[in-house]
């Protein structure tokens, strides 16, 4: 009965069932991709398969502000900004700058869109200010994540951002573009200090060039750590707003594609697989050491500034800790960032009992938590981890998120 009054709904209006439109982040977004609103905000898929659903008549907003016009082979004028109306499956409408109805895939920029920080009036860990990292459009802003950003010693104490189900489903073929800083580092030239040579230079200022080539190797090298990954979002937009210096730290390479990465991976499939929303802060805490060349266990910073403070430390460690808000349910999952210690040394340094070490509830996580090289890494629950880590502000939790 239900269905034959609806057959008779979508006649009268002259409506087929076929009449809506439907996006998948895997195979209908073309590159360099808009920035693309949804009611006001930056688009979303609508399940955990990265599937956008509209009805026939819904509207987007494309953007290519700040680099150019929107491209598509059937527009007969040029426009920055503008509205498309879904007609039906991949198709789309504007009669004011398209001559017939559009395939989706094809509306690309001439260049990706420009992303940039804005410092906000909110204040995080120590009265430090959140910066928030998006892209404009038609005068508004609109933010991706957020940074605890500390301006005395320049670090990103976290990033902080939601990750749904559908995150798994990233748009993939997203090239890499270069990090860039806006103006949050003061005079330091913070593009040198992050690269490769740079971040050698820094480090055998510290340990002694007698010694540097034992920890700089073909196989170790310090590399720049993202806080939120480039494919913990699902647009190509919001992939390439991750390439921001406030959510970066310097990071072993072997570490950060080896532990690191497979906590990443495996994070967001399982957050898939559970269907859970969350909200995650990715931080560092303390600063990393090697021994000098004269025997002496040194901290490890990038520069020091105008006031021969150091600044852009090397962390410690890198944290993720993982919120369910409809649950109260979290979980702190730490790796530390030295491939130099023993496993005697290294197992000093974990603060908590290592909750996911053997649990079947963890069976999820693939990473090697004993392994120097890859890094070594444990678990928290989120109290035990405040106990520590003081960075993160209030939230209830009540369970632990397995």
């Amino acid at each position: 009965m239900f269905n034959k009054l609806y057959l008779m709904i979508l006649c009268a209006f002259n409506i087929t069932p076929e009449q809506r439109c439907r996006l998948n982040t895997r195979s209908d977004f073309g590159e360099p991709l808009p920035v693309i609103l949804r009611n006001g905000q930056l688009l979303e898929p609508d399940d955990k398969y990265g599937n956008v659903d509209l009805r026939n008549g819904e509207t987007l907003t494309l953007s290519c502000e700040g680099t150019g016009s929107l491209l598509h082979p059937n527009a007969i004028r040029q426009v920055t900004t503008a509205p498309i109306t879904c007609e039906a499956g991949r198709s789309f409408k504007n009669d004011d700058w398209l001559n017939a109805p559009a395939t989706f895939y094809q509306f690309r920029c001439q260049e990706p869109p420009s992303y940039r920080s804005k410092r906000t009036n909110r204040t995080c860990f120590d009265e430090n200010p959140i910066i928030e990292v998006g892209y404009n459009v038609d005068h508004n802003f609109y933010p991706l994540y957020e940074s605890c950003f500390d301006e005395r010693e320049l670090k990103a104490i976290y990033s902080k951002y939601t990750q749904k189900p559908y995150n798994a489903m990233f748009q993939q073929k997203v090239d890499r573009p270069y990090f860039i800083a806006d103006d949050n580092f003061r005079l330091v030239p913070v593009e040198t200090l992050f690269s490769p040579r740079g971040q050698q230079a820094a480090v055998a200022q510290i340990v002694g060039h007698n010694i540097i080539d034992t920890y700089i190797t073909n196989s170790q090298r310090l590399s720049r750590g993202h806080l939120a990954a480039k494919t913990d979002f699902v647009f190509a937009f919001s992939e390439r707003a991750t390439f921001h210096y406030v959510n970066c730290a310097p990071q072993w390479e072997a570490f950060n594609g080896g532990n690191w990465n497979t906590l990443e991976v495996d994070l967001r499939n399982h957050i898939h697989a559970a269907a859970y929303n969350t909200t995650i802060y990715t931080g560092t805490y303390e600063v990393a050491s090697l021994v000098s060349q004269f025997g002496r266990r040194e901290n490890l910073y990038l520069y020091l500034d105008e006031n021969r403070n150091p600044v852009i430390p090397i962390p410690q460690y890198f944290y993720k800790v993982v919120y369910e808000p409809s649950s109260q349910r979290g979980i702190a999952f730490i790796g530390i960032n030295n491939p130099y210690y023993t496993s005697k040394e290294a197992r000093e340094l974990f603060f908590c009992e290592d909750l996911c070490r053997g649990k079947q509830s963890f069976n999820w996580l693939t990473w090697h938590p004993d392994n120097a090289v890859e890094g070594y890494t444990f678990c928290c629950t989120v109290p035990n981890f405040r106990n520590v880590v003081t960075h993160l502000p209030e939230f209830e939790v009540s369970g632990i998120l397995t």
